[in-house]
C-alpha cells in the first residue's frame, strides 16, 4: 500500500476508484461519503482535514488564490469526448509514472500526452 491518500470528486467516473485502488492508493470517493453535491470548499475542506489528494476534471481546484490552504491537486485536462475508458487508461498512465513526492505539494495538470506541476509553497 502507498502512502499517498487520494479524494475522487464527482466530476471522476466512479470506476476511477478501482484503477486508483488497484495501484496500491487509499482512495475514497466523494460520492461514497455523502459528498456528492458538497461543493468545492467543503471537498478541499474534508481532503485537508483527512492528507488526501484531490484528483479532478475540475479547474477550479488548481485556484490558489481562492483556495491559500490546499491539499494538492490532480486535474485531469482531457477533453470532453473522452469516454470513461480514456480517462481511466490516462489516469492510470499518469499514476503509474510518477512518484508519490512529485503528486504530494503540488496542482498537476493531467492533459493527454503530457502533465505540468506547479509546486503548492506556504
Amino acid at each position: 500500500m502507498r502512502n499517498l491518500k487520494i479524494l475522487l470528486d464527482a466530476d471522476m467516473p466512479r470506476s476511477s476508484v478501482k484503477i486508483i485502488g488497484s495501484l496500491g492508493f487509499d482512495v475514497e470517493d466523494v460520492r461514497d461519503i455523502g459528498m456528492g453535491r458538497a461543493k468545492d470548499k467543503e471537498i478541499i475542506e474534508y481532503a485537508l482535514n483527512n492528507n488526501r489528494i484531490i484528483v479532478t476534471r475540475d479547474t477550479d481546484f488548481g485556484e490558489i488564490l481562492r483556495y491559500p490552504k490546499h491539499p494538492g491537486a490532480i486535474i485531469l485536462r482531457l477533453p470532453n469526448t473522452f469516454t470513461t475508458k480514456e480517462i481511466n487508461r490516462r489516469l492510470k498512465e499518469f499514476l503509474s509514472s510518477i512518484s508519490e513526492n512529485e503528486i504530494r505539494d503540488a496542482i498537476i495538470i493531467v492533459e493527454i500526452s503530457r502533465y505540468r506541476r506547479r509546486e503548492l509553497t506556504e
